[in-house]
């Protein structure tokens, strides 16, 4: 069985879009990335997936994991590399769904003076003033995915990309699509090509 000790590197995963909400919208995805700059990437030309090495007959692949592999070995193989049972780097995806609550107060109308209609006790409506607060409770499904890039004879991490994105009914019903475009903001941070020890930028998309 393969074991692996991943080297710690800075925790990328997003926290604006949460943050974002709680303003009262999203402005989509957060995506970040970074990349250990003492590592020539230039080594690095095979790919394959942890949990494909891992040793563990009993491990099996989810729908879920199928589909972000499958986009990552696109990406991967976009760049040049090739996927291999002696790899270079290995690829490890983590990701949760989370139901988060969203609760804004805000001052409740105020009523001036009533327009002469009298309470009890002669008192009219709105004499004292009528306010207070109103509370909206909102509540969303918050989405974050996390990439590691792993030297596979290092066993440790020289990539980390991830995304946080709130989660939509229209989202989930599109899982595949959902998880391919993830996928690829994940890696529009991974600024590396096989064989290049220079990062460059990787050319978008038409």
């Amino acid at each position: 069985m393969f074991n692996l000790r991943l080297t710690r590197m800075p925790y990328v995963a997003a926290v604006v879009a949460a943050a974002a909400l709680a303003g009262g919208c999203a402005s989509g995805p957060d995506v970040r990335g970074d990349y250990d700059r003492a590592v020539d990437f230039g080594k690095y030309k095979t790919y394959n997936f942890l949990s494909t090495t891992s040793g563990n007959p009993a491990e099996f692949q989810s729908i879920t994991q199928q589909m972000m592999q499958q986009a990552a070995a696109r990406e991967m193989e976009a760049r040049g590399y090739t996927r291999s049972d002696n790899p270079d780097l290995l690829l490890n995806f983590k990701g949760k769904l989370e139901e988060k609550t969203d609760i804004q107060s805000t001052p409740a109308p105020y009523y001036g003076p009533s327009f002469g209609y009298r309470g009890w006790y002669g008192a009219p409506y709105g004499a004292y003033g009528y306010g207070g607060t109103e509370v909206t409770t909102r509540r969303y499904n918050v989405g974050t995915l996390v990439m590691d890039v792993i030297d596979r004879e290092q066993r440790q991490a020289v990539f980390q990309g991830g995304l946080e994105d709130v989660v939509t009914s229209k989202m989930m019903q599109d899982k595949e699509g959902t998880l391919n475009n993830a996928v690829a903001a994940i890696f529009a941070k991974y600024p590396f090509v096989a064989g290049q020890s220079t990062p460059v930028v990787p050319a978008e998309k038409k």
